[in-house]
């Protein structure tokens, strides 16, 4: 009777300590994400928070998911919402991306025109020169956004685009948008300007005005790069960078960093 009752006894010891482990474990245990855990900060587990689950965001998300939620941040009532969804397809390498950003130009908000504006600008979009250009001549266009239009012709580059810019010239009486477009008639690098930017040159009332129209008709007749030029060259200089420069200039810049912590 005795060896029954200590078997029993240990018996039921042994399930009784058992039980917990069992919780623990459908828990997760005191491993990642265990409810019990003595340490507040285990539900993270290795994963840095913020910056790592932004990178695996980034790096898990496809084109496809890219565009369709910014499809539907574009429905937000919010205009700071849609301006942040737009941003998301500055990089973003797919022919759909162009259409929404000239899609957004007729959007009720300043901010947002202005936004879709200059990243078909710096995208080099050509298939938004039109768009612009008969955005940039209706009266309900607002100068602020016709401002960022001209100037967004001028990155495209495109020639189409030089008869709308010289219109615009040629009827804007503010400094900062005549500025503006002698500047974007400089890059993009019509011929047919050269009469009109002369004429700025011997006859604007502003320095500023005048200077910029010299350097564009240097920039149309060969004598000075355009900007996007400088960056095609800056680019393929990086590009063509031998390593030794490039490590020389990543321990100076170490170093730098080094001196600046002291």
């Amino acid at each position: 009777m005795t060896i029954t009752r200590n078997l029993f006894v240990a018996i039921s010891l042994g399930v009784a300590l058992a039980i917990p482990r069992l919780a623990l474990a459908q828990y997760g245990g005191q491993g990642l994400g265990s409810a019990l855990s003595s340490n507040p900060m285990s539900h993270q587990g290795q994963v840095k928070p913020g910056v790592d689950d932004m990178q695996g965001n980034a790096a898990t998300e496809t084109p496809f998911k890219i565009i369709k939620d910014v499809k539907l941040g574009l429905k937000d009532a919010d205009p700071n919402v849609r301006v942040t969804e737009l941003e998301r397809l500055r990089f973003l390498q797919d022919p759909e991306v162009n259409q929404i950003l000239t899609n957004s130009m007729s959007d009720p908000d300043v901010r947002v025109k202005i936004k879709s504006i200059d990243l078909l600008g710096a995208r080099e979009s050509n298939d938004a020169v039109t768009p612009m250009s008969t955005m940039l001549f209706l009266r309900s266009t607002e100068p602020i956004v016709k401002l960022h239009l001209v100037a967004a012709l001028g990155r495209i580059g495109d020639a189409q685009g030089t008869l709308p810019v010289m219109q615009y010239l040629g009827e804007d009486q503010d400094e900062r948008g005549r500025g503006t477009a002698v500047f974007a008639l400089g890059e993009i690098g019509s011929d047919k300007a050269t009469p009109l930017l002369n004429a700025v040159v011997a006859q604007d009332q502003s320095p500023m005005v005048r200077r910029l129209a010299k350097e564009a008709l240097q920039k149309i007749s060969g004598e000075m790069p355009t900007e996007r030029a400088k960056t095609v060259a800056d680019a393929s200089t990086k590009a063509n960078q031998p390593t030794d420069q490039k490590l020389a200039k990543l321990r100076e810049m170490s170093k730098k960093m080094e001196d600046q912590e002291r």
